[in-house]
Formats: C-alpha cells, structure tokens, sequence
C-alpha cells in the first residue's frame, strides 16, 4: 500500500507572553494552523512585500502593525489563503476562569463530570468569573496571581479582591460565594486528587504553556487530522513549545483514530492526526508558511481585543469562516439566567454549595436534581416569576 504524502500544516501564534498570563498589552492569545506549500507561501509574501512597498524581509504582524495599512495588507493575505487556515483565538482571562472549574469543581466532581459538562456547567462558571475577574478593576496580572493563591490554600484572604464581600450587580457575586464555599467544603478531596497540578512552583506560567498545547491539540487532532491521511506539522521555534512537543509523539504514523466522550456534543467525537514525524520547529526567516500563519494570528488578536477598530474592520468574517469551534472567548448569553440553561446551572451550583458545607456527596441524584430543576423553571409559574426570559423569547 502506498503511504499518502504528508500535507505540510504550519503554525504560529500572537499573544504568547510566557508566564505572563494576563499581559495588559496582550489579552488575547490567537494560534493559526495553515496549509500552504512554501512555493504558494512564498508566491503570497513575495506578492504583498512588492504591492505594499514592505521593507522587512519577512512578513510579521509585529512589524506590519507600525503600518497604517496594516489592515489592509493583513485581508489581502487572508484572500490567497481562504479555506485554507484554522484559527484557535482565545481570552487569557476567559482561559482564567477555565482553570477555576479544572482546579477546583472537575476533581470533586469526576466521577460523573460528563453530566455537569453536558448541561454546560463548566462555560456557566467559566463566564461567570471572567465577569467578576473584569468587575474587580485590579491589574489583571495581579487577579491571576490570586486566583493561583486561593486554588493552593482555599483561603478567601489570599484572594481579597476577588472575594471579600464584593458585589457586581448580577449574578457573578453569588457564582464566586458558592466556589468559595464549594471549596471550603471540598478543600480535602480537591487537595489530594490536584497535588500534582498544584505542585507547580508558577501556575500561571503553566496555564500559559497549557493554553498554546491546547490550541495546537484542537487544531492537528479536531482540525488538519480530519482533512488529510497524513500531516508534517512545522512550527514557529520556541522553547516553551518544544517543552510540549512530546505530547504528540505518540501520533507519528498512527492511521486511525481515537474516539472519546464529548461534553459538548453527548456523543463520543473523534480525534484522528497521522503525522508524518515529531512536530518539527522552524524560524520565519526559512519558512514563508509561518510568516502566513503570524500574520493571520496577528490580525485574528488584534480584532478580537478590539472589533470597533475601523483599521481591522473587515477581519470578522474571515475569522467567522476560519475560527476553530473550540475557540475560548466570553459569551454572555451563558449567565444570562434569564434564560433557562444559566438559570438551571445557578440552581445547581447553589446546590453543590449547600452540599459542601454539609459535607455530603456532591454527585448522589444530580441527574434527578437537574432533571426536577428544568421541568420547575419551565413551569408557567416560574416564566411569571421570571418575566425577563419571557420578554427575551418574543423579541
């Protein structure tokens, strides 16, 4: 049988501030995986340096943003390249929050994680404490250090701003009460089943690195893998990368692929990457490829940290139609709790709070619990009592 050739895949990011999670000058993180050949790469560099008069013999978001046409020159390389690019973007302090209920509600709760995850649980808290973490004000820097403090002792004190007696005017302040609460009374089963992530001398340091592993695994193993029989994976070089490197190792030459339980489609979901070596690291100067994929995660950040900028006006639906579908951005319409979802979940944190400070199973009946809570939230009574949801539906 003859082995397909590899489909060069290239990769580069924009946002990465290693151990500074939340970079005031950087909050978003966007990771690009194109498929061009260096020839068709080359042809697309070589074409916008001579139209825009670009001196810099590469293409880099960071040169091209000095430019006023940085814009313009950004769609007119995303053109040459549609339906060729996947594009992971993600807010660091959204991902923040993420850590929240990995840290903290996911080892309480493992033993039957996939029902809360089905019902969305894990974005209700997700979102919840990205509000309450823009509501504090503070440096944003300086929260995650808390949150890191508070996830080590379960200690309110080590997390002042975000916890001491803080309100935002909606449901954030009684989301961030029952976490408190839910860790208090958990603080031994959360410590025992974590020691080996909270041994970490710099969580945020690790978050970081464990945010681009998770972008490059969405893009090669729910992305490229799927497209092609066999994928050469490059790389823009850096160490914090190729510390991670090895987690795809056991992808080389591996033609089938690998089903798992998807919290979000309850179903199982497939990930499937035959690579044609170990990833492979390379700079921009050699491959055009990567100079592709900065300037497409360049532009990505750049519109997502700031959409109303008429200079990368026409981004959105480039990145509409190339976004990876396990993008991390913020979505109020998940503690909305006007709505039934947000509504339900609020209820079963509420739950899981009282649970703690009793100290009982969390998981006993919690399918029943969910169940009786959306059949009491859809009652006619309860759409009275909550006019808002009602109100939303006809608009």
């Amino acid at each position: 049988m003859t082995t397909p050739p590899a489909r060069l895949i290239s990769c580069d990011e924009a946002g990465f501030t290693g151990p500074r999670m939340l970079d005031d000058d950087q909050p978003v993180f966007a990771y690009t995986a194109i498929d061009l050949t260096p020839e068709e790469a080359q042809a697309i560099v070589d074409s916008v340096r001579a139209r825009h008069r670009v001196q810099a013999p590469e293409l880099k978001a960071q040169l091209l943003r000095k430019r006023q046409n940085w814009g313009e020159i950004a769609i007119e390389v995303a053109r040459q390249v549609e339906g060729r690019a996947m594009i992971m973007v993600c807010d660091k302090r959204l991902n923040l929050g993420g850590k929240t209920f990995e840290y903290l509600f996911e080892p309480v709760l493992q033993d039957n994680s996939l029902l809360f995850y089905r019902h969305d649980l894990h974005r209700f808290v997700t979102n919840a404490v990205h509000r309450a973490l823009h509501a504090t004000g503070e440096p944003p820097h300086a929260m995650a250090v808390e949150l890191e403090r508070f996830m080590r002792s379960f200690k309110p004190e080590d997390a002042p701003h975000l916890f001491a007696g803080r309100t935002t005017g909606d449901d954030s302040a009684a989301v961030l009460s029952c976490i408190l609460r839910f860790a208090r009374g958990y603080a031994g089963v959360i410590a025992e089943r974590t020691a080996n992530l909270r041994a970490e001398e710099d969580l945020t340091g690790k978050w970081t690195l464990d945010l681009t592993t998770t972008a490059l695994h969405s893009l090669i193993l729910f992305g490229w893998g799927h497209r092609y029989p066999r994928i050469d994976v490059l790389c823009d070089d850096s160490k914090p990368l190729r510390a991670m490197a090895h987690v795809f190792d056991g992808w080389v030459g591996r033609e089938g692929g690998v089903k798992i339980p998807s919290p979000r489609d309850q179903a199982e979901v497939e990930l499937r990457g035959n690579l044609a070596g170990p990833i492979r690291f390379g700079s921009s100067a050699e491959h055009p490829t990567i100079q592709i994929a900065d300037v497409l995660s360049g532009a990505s950040a750049d519109f997502v940290r700031a959409p109303q900028n008429p200079a990368m006006a026409g981004w959105g639906p480039f990145l509409g139609r190339h976004i990876h579908r396990d993008h991390i951005l913020p979505d109020a319409e998940l503690i909305d709790t006007r709505q039934l979802g947000p509504r339900v979940n609020l209820a079963v944190l509420h739950e899981l709070a009282r649970r703690a400070d009793l100290a009982v199973d969390p998981l006993t009946d919690m399918g029943e619990f969910y169940a009786a809570t959306i059949r009491r939230f859809r009652s006619p009574a309860a759409r009275v009592r909550n006019p808002g949801r009602r109100e939303r539906r006809r608009r």
